[in-house]
């Protein structure tokens, strides 16, 4: 206890130490000047050497955990910041999508009301008697009259420019089977004009009772029956066969009886297709050349030539093969075959005359080539006729 007394100052000498402190400064006289020289010096202070940090004791050493590397997050893309240039274009671009977004919006505004407007515009006039169709200019062709168009096209009395059903019209008119095509035109302030555009004759078909023939059209379909005037010296097939030739056709006989024609239907029968199939085959320049069918059957076709040859075709097969042969016979016996066989086209054969004076035999049926002044005589260059 003696010693901390000893270390401590007592409150008493601390209090007397400030008071002389106090006085001292104050005893200082006010009237004398302070010049640098009694300014007291302050001596440097003395340079306090560094405390250590006190050492802390270490802890007890823990056992260690292996520590697990995590790889650091992957930044994110974000959009890349733009400079004043890209900002500037960049809200240029959005002021122009949004002005061509308003003209937009504007036209189509603009639009749907012309379109009202034109709309009831268009109702008020096709219902009153301004545009009322007075006339109908029908144009007839050779088998439709005008007549018959009008007739078909059945238009209502009343009826305006404006409000008239041309497609009601059309199909009307398509029921006439010789009708391939119709075109109308509105004519104002009052016509109605309709024309129209013929199917046109393919051939001229007999059938095997040689007492009826019918024209058959483009795309295979039956026209109207024919009437055979068929007069002393003649044969329904030479009439058919003039018939054909003045319509640019072709003719077909010998049709089996199981062919049985409607106006206005499709022809799906064998034979007629098993033709159409040789006419398609063939080359323009051959077919041209042909002027009649034989058809008895799909297996038993045979034709005429403008030369008066008949060639016998059978069914529709190795077409260009066997017109080869039969160019190349023609070209070897000019003016001298009469019948060429070529339903199996690597073994033809064929029959051709003696005689050199030959004239042209009928094309309807092929006959015979006949001559003049002496008899003619055929051979047959196969070992028979097939």
């Amino acid at each position: 206890m003696a010693s901390d007394d000893r270390r401590r100052p007592t409150a008493r000498k601390a209090t007397q130490r400030s008071t002389q402190g106090r006085s001292t400064r104050s005893s200082r006289p006010s009237s004398t000047p302070r010049t640098r020289s009694s300014r007291p010096v302050r001596q440097p202070a003395a340079k306090r050497t560094p405390r250590m940090p006190k050492a802390t004791p270490k802890p007890a050493s823990a056992p260690k955990v292996p520590q697990v590397k995590r790889s650091a997050p992957r930044p994110q893309r974000g959009t890349r910041p733009q400079s004043g240039r890209e900002a500037r274009e960049a809200r240029a671009r959005q002021v122009r999508t949004a002005d061509a977004m308003g003209i937009a919006l504007r036209v189509v505004v603009v639009a749907a009301i012309v379109a009202a407007v034109l709309g009831v515009a268009f109702l008020v006039l096709s219902n009153t008697s301004t545009f009322k169709i007075d006339s109908i200019d029908a144009v007839a062709t050779d088998h439709v009259s005008a007549d018959d168009i009008q007739k078909l096209a059945s238009v209502e009395e009343g009826t305006t420019l404006l409000n008239v059903d041309t497609g009601a019209i059309t199909q009307r008119l398509m029921k006439n089977p010789w009708i391939a095509s119709v075109s109308i035109d509105r004519e104002f302030p009052d016509k109605l004009k309709i024309s129209v555009t013929e199917r046109k004759v393919e051939a001229v078909v007999v059938m095997s009772s040689r007492s009826v023939a019918w024209y058959l059209g483009e795309g295979e379909v039956w026209l109207e029956p024919v009437n055979l005037d068929v007069s002393e010296g003649q044969s329904a097939d030479d009439v058919a066969l003039e018939k054909a030739t003045s319509v640019g056709a072709i003719l077909i006989t010998g049709v089996p009886a199981t062919v049985d024609p409607a106006a206005g239907s499709k022809a799906t029968d064998d034979v007629i297709s098993a033709v159409r199939s040789y006419l398609d085959g063939f080359s323009s320049e051959f077919a041209s050349q042909i002027v009649s069918f034989s058809a008895p059957s799909e297996a038993s076709l045979s034709c005429v030539l403008s030369s008066g040859v008949e060639i016998s075709l059978g069914s529709p097969s190795s077409i260009s093969s066997k017109e080869d042969v039969i160019k190349s016979l023609l070209s070897e016996y000019p003016d001298e075959l009469t019948y060429i066989n070529v339903r199996v086209p690597s073994s033809p054969s064929y029959r051709k005359i003696d005689s050199s004076n030959v004239t042209e035999g009928s094309g309807a049926t092929g006959g015979s080539a006949s001559t003049t002044g002496e008899e003619s005589s055929s051979k047959d260059s196969s070992t028979g006729t097939n």
